[in-house]
Formats: C-alpha cells, sequence, structure tokens
C-alpha cells in the first residue's frame, strides 16, 4: 500500500514498547507526522487519539488543547472513517467523545484556557453527544462538575437541578453523579444534606458499575478536603488514614500532600515522612488545578508543624531544585510555610481571575487560617 518504509502497524508496535512518558509522547508525535504525509485517514485518528490518551494521562494535559481539535477537524471530514485494528473495532466517534472528556477536564486544571473557550467546548461536547444519539445528562454533568470546580455555585446547581431530572442509563454511574451532588453541598456548608446521601453511597444504595470507578474514595476525597478546609483534623487524619491503605486501583484518589496535612497535628511523622518522598513530584507538578492543592496542604502542614515542634527549623534533604536550597539542609518551617503559601497564592488568583469566582483564594485563606 505505501512504497516509502511507511508502516503504521510498526509504529505503534514500536512506540508501545517505550515506557509511558515524554519519549513516548514525541514518538507517538512522529507517527501522527507520518500518517499526515501520507494522508492515512484511519491513523490520523488513531495516533492523535494515543496522543491525547498519552498527555493526558503522563505528559501534559495542556497538549489536548492543541492536539484534540485537530482530532476534530479529521472526524468531521471522514465521518465514515473505520477504526484501525488496534481500536478493537470501537467507534470512532464515541471514541473521540471519550476523548472530549479529557478536553473538558482540562479546561478545570488550567487557567491559561480562556473562559469563553472551556463554555464553548462544553457546548460542543453536549450537541456532539446528543447527535450520537445519548441523552444530556452526560453532559450536564460535565457541566456541573466544571462550574463546582471553578466555585460558579449558580450554574453548578442549575446543572444539578437538570442532571436529576434526567432519568440514568446503563452506562451511567449513580454513584458517581451522587459523589458530585455531595461535594456541592459540602462546598456550600450543607453538610447535613451531604452526610444524608454519603449515607446511601457507604451503604451501597448507590454504587459504581465499572470496576473503573470507586465512589466511596471519591466520597472521602471530598470529606478530607472539608475538613482541611474547616480545620477539623481529628477527623482528616481519620479520613487520609482510610484513603492511604484503601485497597481500591483508583490509586488517582490517593492525593499524598492531603495526608500529609491531615496527619500534621495526629501522625507528624508520618506527615514528615510523605513530605520527603514526594516533594520532588510536587515540585515538577505540571497541573496546575494539582499543583494548587497540593501546594496549599503543603502550606498548612508547615504552618501546623510550627505548633507541633519545639525548634523553628527543621532538616530536609531538598536539592538545588527547590528554590529555596541551601548546603546546610537546615529550614526554618515559617519560610517553608511561607515560600508554599506564594506559590498556591499565585495560581489561585489567576483561577480567580479566569473563573471570575473567589473561590481558590478563599479555600487557601480559610485552610491555612484552620490549621
Amino acid at each position: 500500500m505505501y512504497n516509502n518504509g511507511y508502516n503504521p502497524e510498526t509504529l505503534v508496535y514500536n512506540y508501545r514498547r517505550i515506557g509511558h512518558g515524554k519519549a513516548r509522547a514525541d514518538a507517538i508525535r512522529s507517527a501522527v507526522s507520518q500518517a499526515d504525509l501520507n494522508n492515512d485517514i484511519p491513523y490520523m485518528i488513531f495516533f492523535r487519539e494515543e496522543l491525547c490518551e498519552e498527555s493526558y494521562w503522563f505528559v501534559d494535559e495542556l497538549d489536548l488543547v492543541t492536539v484534540f481539535p485537530e482530532l476534530l477537524a479529521i472526524i468531521d471530514k471522514y465521518p465514515g472513517t473505520i477504526p484501525v485494528s488496534f481500536q478493537g473495532g470501537t467507534n470512532n466517534i464515541l471514541n473521540t467523545l471519550n476523548k472530549y472528556i479529557y478536553l473538558l477536564d482540562v479546561c478545570t486544571s488550567f487557567y491559561q484556557i480562556p473562559m469563553e473557550d472551556c463554555i464553548n467546548f462544553h457546548n460542543d461536547f453536549m450537541k456532539r453527544w446528543l447527535a450520537y444519539g445519548r441523552t444530556a445528562r452526560k453532559a450536564y454533568q460535565m457541566f456541573f462538575d466544571f462550574y463546582l470546580e471553578i466555585g460558579d455555585l449558580d450554574n453548578a446547581a442549575k446543572f444539578l437541578h437538570k442532571l436529576k431530572k434526567i432519568p440514568a442509563e446503563k452506562y451511567d454511574c449513580v454513584a458517581c453523579a451522587v459523589t458530585g451532588e455531595i461535594k456541592y453541598y459540602l462546598f456550600n456548608n450543607e453538610k447535613e444534606k451531604a452526610d444524608k446521601l454519603a449515607e446511601k453511597v457507604k451503604d451501597g444504595t448507590y454504587h459504581c458499575n465499572s470496576k473503573w470507578s470507586d465512589s466511596v474514595l471519591k466520597l472521602r476525597k471530598s470529606y478530607l478536603k472539608y475538613y482541611i478546609l474547616h480545620g477539623d483534623y481529628e477527623k482528616a487524619s481519620e479520613t487520609a488514614y482510610m484513603l492511604e491503605r484503601s485497597e481500591s486501583q483508583m490509586k488517582v484518589y490517593n492525593k499524598y500532600a492531603s495526608f500529609m496535612c491531615a496527619y500534621v497535628h495526629s501522625r507528624t511523622g508520618r506527615g514528615l515522612r510523605i513530605y520527603k518522598k514526594h516533594w520532588k513530584e510536587w515540585q515538577e507538578e505540571n497541573n496546575l488545578y494539582e499543583r494548587y492543592y497540593a501546594f496549599k496542604d503543603i502550606a498548612c502542614f508547615f504552618k501546623g508543624l510550627e505548633t507541633e515542634r519545639s525548634r523553628d527549623t527543621i532538616r530536609l534533604e531538598l536539592d538545588k531544585r527547590f528554590p529555596l536550597y541551601n548546603e546546610e539542609n537546615i529550614y526554618k518551617t515559617s519560610s517553608m510555610a511561607e515560600y508554599y503559601y506564594k506559590e498556591a497564592e499565585d495560581i489561585a488568583q489567576k483561577f480567580d481571575k479566569r473563573n471570575a469566582t473567589n473561590k481558590f483564594i478563599s479555600e487557601l485563606e480559610m485552610s491555612f487560617a484552620n490549621v
């Protein structure tokens, strides 16, 4: 079929031998270029899907803002393209819609994406989802999640109301939708409503319908965030302990900065060990939403540490990647708290400016005040 040595199947086998990360993403990017040069429509689609997947989970989610629209344009131009064998015979349009959900999540994670673009992406997803023959339930869920995360409670309430009016379909995870509603009540300081719903998740009245989902972990994560925000460190420590020892495969919900913060008064040594193990990961985190929450909780940890120790310095084996690095490896706890607070504050201000809310800065100030 091709006379220039181009073989898409060989390209797939080659890049799948590379471990997840930048090198693999670069190899997929090269495969995209080769498919484009050969006008190989099925693989032009497939390689971009693979690049979206790799970027979202292992490299830089912000790449989806450029790669995914290219994928959409090809699908729109060649809607009847037959999936390649590596896709297992699944539908190209459904594959693309599932990847669209990644892009909507990226809108929450990066303030660089203008609000107008975020709303346009959500509206376009809804149009395509409905055209595919699905109900608006998933689109409403994505709108609700977005508005809740940016702190726009009026719009979050509007889409929660719309979501609850549409019956669940067989592919919906009702428990996951309920955990979102619980998060809304906690954010709105309606804890009694949250607790009442939470019991129905815990007793199995609402449960996940997929092995890749774990509503109880999502539930506990929301409560952990609430307890830290409100300064209930006894409950925070209990919740972190349960999360840390969970046997679920969904380790994505185990946020070690939150655990470290939760342990500051009850398991201080454990909290310090977590910091020493994970500080490099937090320093290199490029998901700005995750970076904000990690730095917020680290700032709270070092502030709390000042009240738990008899001296105002701490020995930490850091390296030159850390902005406050010194060769003596002795750091003032107040300086550590100040560094992480200011970094979190900078991100918070940029998110709130984009979102036209004050959620991020309010959570930072409240969490820090309540340590």
